[in-house]
């Protein structure tokens, strides 16, 4: 085997395991919200109101998915789902805090690995990555939790800016496209297996002492027909397993071809001498980076959804308990990795059918328009698999334009290939970290049907700034 397919292989590994870490959160969510924010939920006032879905999915957890004509809630009731609905917003907050960090240190991580080597870089990400994830097992409260999710952000996020220099310096350019999908398709597998597999583990740990030794926790009972878990647990073992992995990369990835020439051993990484505002300024002063972050911020404040908020819809809208939600999540990330599959053949074969520059913006573009009338039909779909369904064929089309993202990425930025993609990824996962809290707040005001439209238009405006790019036009200054 090519020692290159080897490198990019480990590199899918652990990519494989940051999406495990990170998406095993919001499969956890329930039974985290439960022990650790409902016991702090203040006792609610009259100014705290319920929205029509708000009692609905309250009646629906008190009489059944479908409650009697003219069921009533009690009083008690009543302020039980006002509580709920305030840790619902706790809780959004700390989905979004990760993706906050790890929008705001793409830049200086993806610098990082320019200067010093992706292999470092990585190594280091992927164990300390693995040790918060492991932490997260022993949180206390709500406030030790937002800090976790706040490190697991900065620890993820070098990982993909690191590795698409590394794809660079190892790929030939006509199979940029294909190694770049290979990578992420590790990473949304991470995401298809991690709801099936945390919600399995978390009810095979059921009962298992593994956090005792440090901390008492007092789990909250099972709500509804949910069996009982060990969300503390899961997160012990997945820390442990990616240990294992920054170990397996540090041993077989190398940073550059051995006989590589001089230019490539020392160049292939940026320039020492360049400061991380030297850099950022040249990425502000392009066209293509604004319109590449606009582009990634309006397509992750849909797709985020996937890995947030799908459990809970799935929950509060069709009553769906735990181990059924992880498999629908998992079902419609699934659909979304045949996407990855094709798109990185897709990107290649577009570059050269299209040339390069309309083979980078039209699969980009045309990709999103999709996601926006996937959205767009969600609200008159009659049951939960059709919206699953849905929500697939949209990560299908995500999934399908990501190789062409990395692939743009690493035509414009020149040496810096870490740095411009991490500038989309920036912007990207501040949508992100804005579409939990967003999304709630449309929820709770107005109902799921309204978000998902507001959703759709954001990727419309995606999908416009997608036809603008311009592969052709490498980042002027210090970066080119």
């Amino acid at each position: 085997m090519p020692q290159r397919y080897l490198i990019v292989a480990v590199t899918a590994v652990a990519a494989f395991w940051m999406y495990i870490d990170r998406v095993c959160f919001s499969t956890l969510a329930a039974p985290m919200e439960r022990e650790l924010l409902l016991p702090l939920a203040p006792q609610p006032t009259d100014a705290d109101t319920l929205s029509n879905d708000d009692i609905a999915a309250a009646k629906k957890k008190k009489f059944g998915p479908n409650p009697p004509a003219g069921a009533e809630l009690s009083p008690e009731d009543v302020v039980a789902a006002k509580k709920k609905k305030w840790a619902d917003k706790r809780l959004a907050d700390i989905l979004g805090a990760f993706f906050l960090t790890y929008a705001l240190f793409q830049i200086p991580m993806g610098s990082l690995a320019d200067r010093y080597g992706a292999r470092a870089v990585l190594t280091v990400s992927i164990a300390a990555w693995s040790v918060v994830t492991m932490l997260t097992g022993f949180v206390g409260g709500a406030v030790a939790l937002v800090g976790i999710r706040l490190l697991l952000g900065v620890t993820e996020s070098g990982a993909y800016p690191a590795a698409a220099g590394l794809v660079k310096r190892w790929a030939r350019p006509e199979e940029r496209g294909r190694f770049s999908s290979v990578v992420a398709f590790g990473g949304r597998i991470g995401g298809v297996v991690a709801p099936w597999l945390t919600a399995v583990l978390a009810a095979a740990l059921a009962g298992v002492a593994l956090v005792e030794w440090a901390i008492t926790p007092s789990p909250a009972a099972p709500d509804g027909n949910d069996a009982p878990v060990n969300w503390r647990g899961v997160f012990v073992v997945y820390g442990l397993c990616g240990v294992a992995v920054a170990l397996l990369f540090w041993l077989i990835v190398r940073d550059h071809p051995p006989g590589a020439p001089a230019p490539a051993r020392e160049g292939g990484n940026a320039p020492a001498g360049l400061s991380l505002i030297t850099r950022f300024a040249a990425l502000a002063r392009s066209r293509n980076m604004w319109l590449f972050g606009a582009m990634q911020f309006g397509m992750n404040l849909g797709w985020a959804f996937l890995v947030t908020l799908l459990p809970k819809y799935l929950e509060q809208v069709h009553e769906t308990p735990l181990d059924r939600a992880g498999r629908m999540q998992t079902v419609a990330l699934g659909i979304g990795c045949l996407g990855m599959i094709f798109g990185g053949v897709f990107t290649d074969f577009a570059r050269r059918w299209l040339g390069p520059r309309a083979g980078r913006s039209v699969p980009i573009g045309a990709a999103l328009s999709g996601c926006a009338i996937a959205f767009l039909l969600i609200p008159q779909l009659p049951d939960a698999w059709t919206v699953v369904v849905a929500l697939g064929v949209m990560a299908f089309l995500v999934d399908m334009h990501n190789p062409t993202i990395w692939s743009f990425a690493q035509d414009v930025g020149g040496k810096n290939v870490g740095a411009a993609l991490g500038w989309g990824n920036m912007w990207g996962n501040l949508g992100a970290a804005f579409s939990a809290r967003v999304l709630v707040e449309l929820q709770h005001a107005t109902g799921w049907n309204t978000a998902f439209v507001c959703l759709a238009g954001a990727f419309a405006v995606s999908a416009v700034c997608g036809f603008l790019l311009d592969a052709t036009k490498p980042v002027e200054g210090p970066t080119a």
